[in-house]
């Protein structure tokens, strides 16, 4: 999947696109065929998995002996799989993919020139459509409220291109994104305690922290099975439980004191149904057991960031309210 054409495009920079697997076979022809497809081809493919069963392994490197696979022997989660994808890259740009995805022929070029044109953009967000609704949006970069809650922007709304201009976004989604491989591993990559939800969110909060933007591209267009394996395997009532214990710990790490001790007070008043109350009170218990080792990442992030929470208050939006939910 490397080249050049006679427009020149081998002083272009190369970039790895990392796809992160866990037992995803039946998405990953379509994914692959999409990859080869692009307009964009200074880029080489990196296929790290997580432990699969389903023969994904033996698959690529059967199909696509080119494709570089790096076999984890089980699953260690998004969060490490995507730290060792910017570890193993020799590129300066990096994007992240995960399996349930057919790509537009142009995404990777779109996301390309929205990196390129600045050096303070960390972070490019794609366009997401659902694979099974494709005049559908599943979310155009994300936004969060200021209890740390996130939704995708124009979920669930009809493409009328009500999100087609470029716009600073608090985070992209890691499963289609774009990445400045320096910005990523100077904000310390992803919080490997998340192992999965929210590890896109915490990063490009610190990106921002750190004096970074995150952008969309909204020309990249990828088309999504929306939920992928995890609905299947585990459900969205995990995978919300999951965000949230994940979402307590970014807030005890990022906001500025007053702002961290305001917001998880107001997340613990949140009125709700008492077996969903029970399991927000062992989130939290999570949280306090592993508070020495969110302390010690609070001080470095603290210590280095060069903008304040009011800076970002245009980007993090000022309610307890979250438009879409799962």
């Amino acid at each position: 999947m490397k080249g050049a054409d006679s427009r020149g495009e081998q002083a272009l920079p190369a970039i790895t696109v990392s796809i992160v697997n866990f037992n995803g076979a039946r998405f990953l022809e379509e994914l692959l065929l999409s990859l080869t497809s692009q307009t964009y081809r200074r880029f080489e493919v990196l296929f790290i998995d997580n432990g699969s069963t389903d023969g994904s392994v033996e698959f690529v490197r059967s199909s696509y002996p080119e494709i570089k696979v790096i076999a984890q022997p089980d699953n260690q989660g998004f969060a490490r799989a995507g730290n060792l994808a910017m570890g193993s890259s020799p590129h300066d740009f990096v994007a992240l993919l995960n399996t349930d995805l057919r790509l537009g022929p142009a995404w990777l070029e779109r996301l390309a020139t929205t990196m390129f044109s600045d050096k303070s953009i960390a972070a490019v967000a794609s366009k997401l459509r659902f694979h099974d609704r494709p005049d559908y949006l599943n979310g155009v970069g994300g936004a969060m409220n200021r209890l740390g809650y996130t939704w995708d922007r124009g979920m669930n709304q009809e493409d009328r291109g009500q999100l087609d201009q470029p716009a600073e976004v608090l985070f992209a989604s890691a499963g289609a994104a774009l990445f400045r491989k320096a910005a990523f591993q100077e904000a310390g990559g992803f919080d490997e305690k998340f192992f999965m939800y929210h590890e896109d969110v915490d990063l490009c909060w610190r990106l921002w922290l750190l004096g970074f933007r995150v952008i969309t591209a909204p020309s990249a267009v990828v088309y999504h099975h929306f939920g992928g394996a995890t609905k299947e395997s585990k459900g969205m009532r995990w995978r919300e439980l999951l965000g949230e214990r994940n979402n307590m710990r970014s807030l005890l790490k990022n906001y500025e004191l007053p702002n961290a001790i305001r917001a998880i007070a107001r997340m613990m008043l949140l009125r709700q149904p008492a077996s969903r109350k029970l399991a927000q009170i062992r989130n939290l218990l999570w949280n306090l057991a592993n508070l020495p080792n969110t302390l010690r990442h609070r001080r470095d992030i603290q210590r280095r960031r060069v903008r304040s929470d009011n800076d970002l208050r245009d980007l993090i939006v000022q309610s307890n309210h979250v438009p879409v939910r799962l």
